[in-house]
């Protein structure tokens, strides 16, 4: 009787261990297949608030299909960072850039930026340069296409998590933080294709609010850099960079796609602002169907927008003719207007700052032929107008592009392609 009972008592601790390992395994595997399924969920950021300003935030107004940026309540910024960073809700450190790398498109920016991500107080962000954020993805745009995935401003934040880590591991004692962080977008200054879908534009023949109203909301001490390139060069450069299905491009094609490009946008200026063609979707699908982007070259358009929000003495525009002249002189006058710190010539060199070594060169521009005169007649007489603005504008007639340049090889053989 008592081997029995014995038996009966050790028969239910076994099943007792058993059925608790079973359910150890069942929420460990549990575990894992959540930790494989589910995607990358971004911390949350303050809901959108109503601001004072009743126009661009009334009530009742219906929920908007993106991000309602400039009703969304600015974020306050820990002093104890450089780097415009703050403690969300959930307790974890999240960014914004320092600095913005905002254009223009094949003047050089992958390279400026990959210079300055190499000096030791940078954090690259997750992406290395471009989120395309701003421009793109907020609309679920790319490139031509709008039937990409829409993102939002918190997907935006978490390209700036590696700085958020390296700041949560830094010691407090030490100080305010020198690290900083940012973003090198060049279609950020002129795609605005997507302002229809702003709140604040609804019902507008042409916009109000575009990109530097939005970024200034939430990023208001941001610094910006621009590179610009002579139009007509940064065109031909664009020309063979751009993946529109063309088989063979030549100088000959380039005169063809050209020619094409100015007859689409004549058309449209013909019954609306140059402003308005610049900044429309349907234009920059036609002119990248003609094989190419044109409109990219009218640098004074798009600036003035900028200007119009930011102070000037937080943009930083240069020129590639000089960047690529002078590297060294040009990299280290960035580093002033960031307001990191001095490197010594060894330092420079060490970090490859002023390496020969370019960060990207067209591969399909390499050894193609010089542009035909005719082309670069037709396309300078086509720009000439804004350049003449552009150089009023900053007050600097380098800006002209005029034909010294040229002559002193910095065109024809640029080094960056």
């Amino acid at each position: 009787m008592m081997d029995t009972r014995y038996i009966q008592l050790c028969a239910s601790m076994i099943c007792i261990v058993l059925l608790t390992s079973l359910q150890l395994y069942v929420k460990e595997q549990t575990r894992i297949s959540r930790t494989k399924l589910l995607p990358y969920v971004p911390s949350p950021i303050p809901t959108p608030v109503k601001e004072p300003n009743t126009t661009l935030c009334p009530q009742g107004r219906p929920k908007p299909t993106i991000d309602d940026i400039l009703c969304m309540a600015p974020f306050t910024f820990n002093s104890s960072h450089k780097n415009p960073c703050w403690t969300s809700v959930n307790g974890k450190l999240k960014c914004l850039p320092y600095f913005q790398v905002i254009g223009m498109d094949k003047c050089g920016t992958t390279d400026l930026f990959a210079r300055i991500s190499r000096h030791p107080d940078v954090v690259p962000n997750i992406k290395n340069k471009e989120t395309m954020w701003w421009s793109w993805e907020r609309y679920g745009y790319w490139l031509w296409s709008s039937n990409a995935r829409r993102t939002y401003l918190s997907n935006y934040i978490h390209y700036f998590d590696n700085l958020a880590l390296r700041l949560n591991n830094i010691s407090r004692k030490k100080g305010k933080t020198q690290l900083v962080t940012g973003d090198g977008t060049p279609m950020d200054m002129w795609d605005f294709r997507g302002w229809k879908m702003i709140p604040q534009n609804k019902g507008l023949k042409e916009p109000q609010y575009l990109t530097p109203y939005l970024i200034r909301h939430v990023n208001r001490d941001v610094k910006l850099l621009i590179l610009l390139r002579n139009p007509v060069d940064r065109l031909y450069s664009d020309y063979y960079f751009i993946d529109n299905g063309e088989r063979s491009k030549n100088r000959t094609t380039f005169h063809q796609a050209v020619v094409k490009a100015i007859d689409v946008l004549k058309k449209c200026e013909e019954h609306r602002s140059p402003r308005s063609c610049l900044f429309d979707f349907n234009l920059n699908a036609k002119l990248v169907k003609h094989k190419t982007r044109i409109h990219l070259g009218f640098y004074a358009v798009f600036l003035r927008e900028w200007l119009s929000v930011f102070p000037r003495d937080q943009i930083l525009i240069m020129r590639t003719e000089d960047y690529s002249a002078n590297t060294k002189s040009v990299m280290k006058h960035v580093f002033d207007f960031l307001q990191l710190k001095s490197l010594k010539e060894l330092e420079l060199s060490k970090f490859k700052i002023t390496t020969s070594k370019r960060e990207y060169v067209t591969k399909h521009k390499l050894g193609k032929q010089p542009m035909l005169t005719k082309t670069r007649v037709m396309l300078e007489n086509l720009y000439r107008p804004d350049t003449e603005e552009l150089s009023r504008l900053l007050k600097d007639k380098r800006f002209l592009w005029i034909s010294r340049d040229r002559k002193s090889g910095m065109v024809e053989n640029s080094t960056i392609n």
